[in-house]
């Protein structure tokens, strides 16, 4: 079998060519200078972009989920008085994510009635709470952007079925200072 090395040469000889321009464009007079290679300048998004990142978002803290207990529903069993987050109700081991981008302000099993939970501080100044888990996939200090997992619906503390129960706090907030999740 006959190879074409025609086109590999030419490929190589001009690859060549264009190296020889470049670094002769990039020449200096001080002795060495040409001995690593040219500093290189970070290509770096446009403002508008980079805002835009740190503004993104998802549709549901449980990917492919969907509220199935509101927000407010009055019932004098809670502390409250009322549901004070929305619940997506999904199997157990349901992919969990940061509805916003933020840092991990707690990550523990100590949530009492809402048994293994996390609190995110997102870039918009509101502390979002996960609770019932099954697992914990961030630790407290962690760095997170929307959409990256964070942990697993479960059914730890008091539930009555595998759920995410998910607050809307305001920084710092405790139980019951709390408005209907929005992001």
């Amino acid at each position: 079998m006959k190879r074409n090395t025609t086109g590999k040469l030419f490929s190589g000889l001009l690859l060549l060519a264009v190296l020889s321009c470049n670094k002769a464009e990039n020449s200096t007079t001080t002795p060495g200078a040409n001995d690593s290679e040219p500093e290189q300048t970070p290509v770096t998004a446009p403002v508008e972009e980079a805002t835009a990142a740190a503004a993104a978002r998802v549709a549901s803290p449980v990917p492919g989920y969907t509220v199935t207990y509101p927000y407010g529903i009055k019932n004098p069993r809670y502390a409250a008085g009322y549901h004070t987050g929305d619940d997506y109700a999904a199997p157990t081991g349901a992919k969990v994510v940061a509805v916003l981008g933020g840092t991990i302000v707690w990550s523990n099993n100590n949530g009492g009635a809402y048994g293994r939970w996390i609190g995110l501080r997102a870039t918009n100044g509101r502390d979002y709470v996960y609770c019932h888990l099954s697992v914990r996939s961030v630790s407290t200090g962690t760095k997170v952007v929307a959409g990256q997992k964070i942990g697993e619906v479960g059914a730890t503390g008091n539930v009555t079925g595998p759920h995410l129960h998910f607050e809307d706090r305001p920084k710092g907030g405790g139980y019951g200072q709390v408005r209907k999740p929005t992001w």
